[in-house]
């Protein structure tokens, strides 16, 4: 039975912002939420903060913050788009790292790599700059410097370990087969594997420099079992899975999206699992690697495997070459795609560095340094003119402001494309590519505006070698040409997305560029401005008047560009501004209608039929939702309405996210009427609805069950 149990959580998506907006774009495959950032935000990292233990009568025990019990990393990418639109959830995975602090003496978070990017590929320039803008990155959200270092897919080389090292990072992970050789006492070497090696220890690693630093190598077989093995299907076989190894320290490493998004409910195994390690009588003891690490120093040595990693038993092929990795959901497709990928983006990466090295120096006193530190701008701890001012080598007017920021984010920009998930999947048609190669134009566009030269063709010429398995997506130019430059955005897209907004006004604003249009009979004036460059435009355009059901607007070749012609992400996310902006203005007119048929009840049924006036419409929805905001308790009503619902799933699903967002607004700060949300729980029940309350559930219990009265307690099933 292990003595120490560290049980670690890699927390990472695909970086999915678009390179323009700086957001996440709708996407479609994410449904019921608009993209999968959300989606899996709602049913792994939420859901750990809160995580439920439930008694033997199936009802909540206990909840507890998981971040605050688990060693963990998350990428800033993720936490970035977090903080934004899940503050809650951002605010537990802060809050647990405190109190491991308190609990353990030494914090549960661990740094990432900041682009998640295959650290062996990459130079010694880039490296460093990961490294820094990870540490920025850090050190504002957690409050501290970070002692552990998640590697991308835990590829290493000894160049990583010693930039690491120069960093004054204490320690990494890796994977037990990374292991070549462990000495012994005396200094000897053995030759080791996965099944050989110790490991419940961690080990030193003497570097050619003279720095040091220490690796712990997780137990792959536990590991293995909860991502594949459904380990996590019950938290007292995972339990007992724990406790079955006699190991002194059993670490495992895990993705952190395996609790709850690939095993529904597996933040709940999680908790029984801490739950126990926490009881008084528990043979073992919760730690994280720091603590570990101070209690227990390494002993022993350990040679790596150079440039290996978890993901690809060939090294770091998978990310250059067809080795035969891949997800395995298309047998018998090949990655030939992969090199020509990393070549076009390396192509890139070359005349961006070739371009800031000989012309950045014209605006920065130290072009290097400034790179550097622009992690302190993007983590937010600096604003982007006091970090033009300690770095500019003299005062800068404002166009030279905006290419000085160009500068920066080219090469933020031409970094982000080489994220690992790019060459992890199947085909150069996937969403990961795409965004690499997105992100890869975006760097080009600034690069041929800061008077650098064109080498797009270039580009194209590397990516002829590359094609998809899908032959209707064709090769790399094809794509590119049909799938890539549409993302670009220009001031006629964005007038398009804003006529398309409001009638005479619009406004939008994303991370990455804000905008607002004007209508004045057939004239559209526009401003905009990219936030990350402070450069800021203005332009008039000439609306089509002869479009009845679309926003067209003319272009500077005397061409119209419309809604249709925008790329479909664009498409969506003008489409999903509009469902907001129109939703609480129809719900009101349903309810409205709804409450005048509901007076008038007799007249709402056909003559011998029992049919509603528009009981297969979208009417339905206004009067369902009045009837469960009324006070009115017709059991022949709910019957009537069970089948409707039943015969229209759509309707259905619907009505389910309509009324979560009433429950929702009724239980907000400034209402709080539980009461009668409660009534509508219990209302929608009766004709088969069962909205999501878990967020609802989970503030009555950190408010206290004493507070709330005994209905309202079982209309949330509290008993």
């Amino acid at each position: 039975m292990p003595q120490h149990l560290c049980i670690h959580g890699h927390f990472y998506q695909p970086p999915r912002f678009d390179p323009w907006l700086e957001e996440v774009l709708p996407e479609a495959s994410a449904a019921p939420y608009p993209d999968w950032n959300q989606r899996i935000n709602r049913e792994s990292y939420d859901p750990l903060g809160a995580a439920r233990i439930l008694d033997e009568h199936g009802r909540i025990q206990r909840i507890i913050n998981c971040y605050e019990f688990i060693n963990f990393n998350f990428g800033p990418t993720i936490l970035r788009w977090m903080a934004r639109h899940s503050p809650a959830t951002y605010q537990k995975v802060l809050e647990g790292d405190r109190k491991s602090i308190r609990r353990f003496g030494r914090g549960n978070a661990m740094a990432q790599i900041y682009h998640h990017i295959i650290m062996p590929l990459t130079t010694d320039e880039d490296r460093e700059l990961e490294i820094q803008w990870s540490i920025q990155d850090f050190q504002q959200r957690f409050g501290r410097r970070p002692e552990g270092f998640w590697l991308s897919e835990t590829a290493v080389s000894t160049p990583d370990l010693e930039a690491l090292a120069r960093a004054g990072i204490r320690f990494t992970v890796l994977a037990p087969r990374q292991a070549r050789a462990i000495s012994d006492s005396h200094g000897n070497w053995k030759e080791v594997d996965e099944s050989t090696l110790p490991k419940d220890r961690p080990y030193l690693v003497k570097l050619p420099s003279g720095l040091e630093i220490s690796i712990f190598f997780y137990d792959g077989p536990v590991s293995q079992a909860v991502a594949f093995e459904n380990l996590l299907s019950n938290g007292e076989g995972f339990w007992q899975r724990i406790t079955s190894n006699d190991q002194k320290l059993l670490s495992l490493a895990t993705d952190g999206e395996s609790y709850g998004h690939h095993f529904k409910f597996g933040e709940m195994a999680l908790a029984w699992v801490l739950k126990r390690a926490m009881q008084e009588d528990s043979p073992l003891s919760l730690t994280n690697f720091s603590a570990y690490l101070d209690q227990h120093p390494p002993e022993q040595e350990v040679l790596i495997h150079e440039k290996s990693s978890w993901s690809c038993v060939h090294g770091i092929e998978r990310w250059q070459d067809d080795c035969g990795c891949s997800s395995g959901d298309h047998p018998g497709w090949n990655q030939l795609w992969r090199r020509p990928l990393r070549r076009s983006l390396n192509v890139i990466r070359y005349y961006v560095d070739e371009h800031y090295r000989h012309h950045a120096q014209q605006l920065f006193r130290d072009p290097r340094q400034a790179m550097l530190d622009y992690g302190k701008c993007l983590s937010g701890k600096v604003e982007r003119d006091e970090f033009l001012r300690r770095h500019q080598v003299c005062e800068l007017d404002r166009s030279q402001k905006a290419a000085a920021l160009k500068f920066l984010e080219m090469q933020r920009m031409s970094l982000a494309s080489f994220a690992s998930c790019a060459w992890f999947f199947d085909d150069l048609g996937r969403i990961e590519p795409l965004n690499a190669l997105s992100y890869g134009s975006r760097a080009l566009e600034m690069l041929k505006d800061l008077q650098g030269p064109d080498v797009e063709p270039l580009v194209l010429e590397v990516l002829e070698e590359a094609r998809s398995n899908d032959p209707s997506l064709g090769d790399g130019p094809q794509i590119w040409k049909e799938q890539v430059l549409p993302r670009r955005i220009r001031p006629a897209h964005m007038a398009v997305m804003g006529a398309c907004i409001q009638d005479q006004e619009s406004s939008l604003s994303f991370p990455g560029l804000e905008f607002s249009t004007r209508k004045k009979e057939n004239i559209l004036e526009l401003d905009y401005s990219w936030t990350c460059l402070q450069e800021q435009g203005r332009e008039t355009f000439v609306l089509d008047q002869e479009a009845t059901l679309d926003c067209r607007v003319q272009t500077g070749d005397g061409k119209y560009l419309a809604l249709g012609d925008l790329d479909k992400k664009l498409r969506d996310q003008v489409l999903l501004q509009l469902d907001r902006a129109h939703e609480q203005k129809v719900l009101s007119s349903l309810m409205q209608a709804a409450s005048i048929l509901g007076r008038h009840r007799e007249r709402s049924f056909e003559t011998g039929q029992h049919e509603p006036i528009a009981g297969q419409g979208t009417l339905s929805l206004g009067m369902i939702m009045h009837y469960l905001a009324s006070s009115e308790e017709e059991d022949d009503w709910s019957a009537f309405w069970r089948g409707v619902l039943q015969n229209n799933p759509q309707l259905a699903f619907l009505l389910k996210s309509m009324l979560e967002k009433e429950l929702e607004r009724l239980c907000s700060d400034g209402l709080e009427l539980w009461d009668r949300a409660g009534a509508m729980i219990q209302k929608s029940r009766k004709f088969g609805v069962y909205p999501d309350i878990y967020h609802l559930q989970n503030r009555i219990w950190e408010t206290g069950l004493d507070s709330f009265e005994k209905n309202i307690l079982n209309s949330f099933d509290f008993k």
